[in-house]
């Protein structure tokens, strides 16, 4: 059994409820810091709708391709290069978001989002995300990847987007951290 493979499924899940229950966590301690943002910057708010905006993307992406791989139909998982491999290693296996890159607009989050429709939408999406590897078999699980929304030419399995949205929700909390201190 691989750290990511469709055997980990729960563990990795496990780890992405706590990432967003973390999140949820410092979101609700104090609602005051939910519009608090540096000049320029999304707001603590802002940070948390990102993160659901993101997640809701790849748990539609799924249920597009869950019943290809319920029938049979889903094509192998394309190969690596060596730079998607990089990639890989250090944000999904590593579990290391480097900060500085710019977010494509369609993952930017609407301006000032409400903190309980925020909230609920990220649990959601967790709860999406669970539902279809429940729905499979390890081995299924294994098979189902989809292609990255956020760099075409490279592509996700689940146990891989699961982890790589944990590691990004906790990205975002320690930015929606450092800015509760100001």
């Amino acid at each position: 059994m691989t750290k990511f493979g469709g055997g980990r499924f729960d563990a990795i899940m496990a780890e992405l409820d706590r990432a967003v229950d973390d999140l949820v966590a410092f979101a609700e301690a104090d609602h005051s810091r939910w519009e608090r943002s540096r000049p320029g910057k999304w707001s603590v708010g802002e940070h948390a709708a990102h993160v659901a905006v993101t997640m809701t993307v790849t748990a539609d992406a799924f249920g597009e391709r869950l019943p290809r791989v319920l029938d049979g139909t889903i094509g192998p998982k394309p190969r690596r290069g060596p730079l998607e491999s990089l990639w890989v290693w250090l944000f999904v296996r590593r579990g290391v978001l480097p900060r500085g890159a710019r977010t494509p607009r369609r993952f930017e989050p609407a301006p000032r989002p409400g903190l309980a429709e925020t909230l609920d939408r990220l649990r959601r999406q967790v709860d999406r995300h669970r539902a279809v590897g429940h729905l499979l078999t390890t081995s299924q699980r294994d098979r189902l990847w989809i292609t990255s929304p956020f760099i075409t030419r490279w592509h996700y399995g689940l146990v891989e987007m699961v982890r790589a949205h944990a590691v990004h929700a906790r990205h975002h909390l320690a930015l929606m951290r450092e800015m509760a201190k100001r």
